[in-house]
């Protein structure tokens, strides 16, 4: 062996020392800051994650709010429409309704006065079974016929004659006569032949002008709802006979609707052409 041989071993054995001591400086030292380090890399990944989950969280709290706001929206809209379609709706039927109220307060007033008729059959009068549009279906086996009577013999004179209006005789069906009775009755059964009368031609006109098969049909499509409870006294078949049969007038002028104003008052009603006034009923046409 040569003398340089130990030497070199010498200098081998000292490298190795030394990075075997420079490995334990570094892993005393050096890699706690390392792991410090990526712990520090794991919290703020961890912090970042937590960050989008409460930001998705936000995200879909806001989503739900809007959805919420815009179907409140849309609720409310569809309310403010049905609240004018109903609004539109009240204001076009109140004239129907004004006239609906006035003819039951004149049925009303009628029917309690008819007790006093002087008319010498007894009359009870059953509210219970007054007429009503759902509740009765009439059938007919033939309609009722119209034509110009041309009479010229009226019951009272008033101050605005229609000298065009002519009566119109009607012939009723067994169904439309009793029916028609028993309205006089209820009515103005007791206001005598006069009053009777007016009421009786209020039917006929409006019958007659307007598209009816039936007084049954007309009484449904007007909205009446007064008395039918009472049979026709003799009176209220005179009366019938006079003015369906004969083609007779009360008076010279249509007249198509008609109020008692003992009972209440109807701006309604003065508002359309007055014809006559006979006791408290006064009678008008549109």
């Amino acid at each position: 062996m040569s003398k340089t041989t130990p030497h070199l071993f010498r200098r081998i054995v000292l490298i190795g020392l030394c990075v075997t001591i420079l490995m334990t400086a570094y892993t005393l030292i050096l890699a706690p800051g390392v792991g410090a380090a990526a712990s520090d890399a794991t919290k703020t990944e961890t912090k970042n994650d937590n960050v989008n989950i409460v930001s998705t969280e936000d995200d879909l709290l806001t989503q739900r709010a809007i959805m919420i706001d815009e179907a409140k929206k849309e609720a409310q809209e569809v309310v403010t429409e049905q609240l004018a379609i109903q609004e539109a709706k009240a204001a076009t039927e109140a004239p129907t309704e004004a006239a609906a109220a006035a003819t039951q307060a004149v049925s009303s007033t009628t029917a309690s006065s008819s007790s006093e008729s002087s008319d010498s059959t007894d009359y009870s009068s059953d509210d219970s079974s007054s007429y009503t549009s759902d509740d009765e279906d009439y059938s007919y086996s033939e309609s009722n016929t119209v034509s110009a009577s041309g009479s010229g013999d009226y019951l009272l004179d008033i101050d605005n004659p229609d000298y065009n209006y002519v009566g119109y005789s009607v012939s009723l069906n067994d169904e439309d006569r009793d029916m028609t009775e028993r309205i006089l009755m209820g009515e103005a059964g007791g206001e005598g032949f006069i009053g009777m009368a007016l009421v009786a031609q209020c039917i006929r006109d409006t019958y007659v002008n307007g598209n009816y098969s039936s007084i049954a049909q007309l009484l449904k499509q007007n909205g009446y709802y007064g008395s039918t409870s009472m049979s026709g006294s003799s009176t209220a078949k005179e009366v019938v006979n006079y003015i369906f049969d004969q083609g007779g007038s009360a008076v010279q002028h249509n007249i198509r609707i008609f109020y008692a104003t003992n009972m209440c008052s109807s701006s309604w009603h003065e508002a359309q052409d007055f014809v006559v006034q006979y006791n408290y009923v006064r009678f008008f046409n549109y």
